[in-house]
């Protein structure tokens, strides 16, 4: 077995390790029907959602899905997933909360993943600094001209 095969199966079984404690800490997956889980990340750094959309999947599926059909499909769907981060300039370190409905199809074998809700989350300072942006923008020149007032009235 090669390097790379034997990481990904340590990946796998570190994943497979960890489904019971999601299943006992983790409240990030709704069924909605019988083969249907919206699956929630929670806020995380975008660099790590493969880990969680896989994890979460094996616990909400690990019990119904054959393990090839879950690692199949995850690894397709995040590489649909990471398109859409690079698309929306969404860099590894930023923030994110990832939302999916999950439609499992015992007769094809295979996920569907529905359209992700993705959300950016800004800390306070970034918040501010794009405020100040976009007052700077927006009435730049409105509170320069205030500001020379204050100054010929305090004069």
């Amino acid at each position: 077995m090669s390097a790379k095969a034997w990481k990904a199966r340590e990946d796998v079984e570190r994943d497979k390790e960890r489904v019971a404690e999601y299943e006992k800490l983790y409240s990030g997956a709704s069924f909605k029907a019988p083969y249907t889980v919206e699956l929630r990340t929670g806020i995380i750094i975008a660099a790590r959602f493969a880990d969680k959309i896989r994890r979460a999947v094996f616990a909400a599926f690990g019990k119904m899905v054959p393990e090839d059909v879950i690692l199949r499909d995850v690894a397709d769907f995040n590489k649909k997933l990471y398109e859409m981060l690079i698309e929306r300039g969404i860099g590894k370190l930023d923030l994110v909360r990832i939302s999916v409905e999950v439609v499992y199809d015992p007769e094809a074998k295979k996920l569907e993943f529905k359209e992700p809700k993705i959300e950016k989350l800004y800390t306070e300072d970034e918040v501010k600094k794009l405020v100040e942006e976009l007052v700077e923008k927006r009435c730049g020149d409105a509170l320069r001209k205030l500001e020379e007032i204050r100054k010929l009235i305090a004069s």
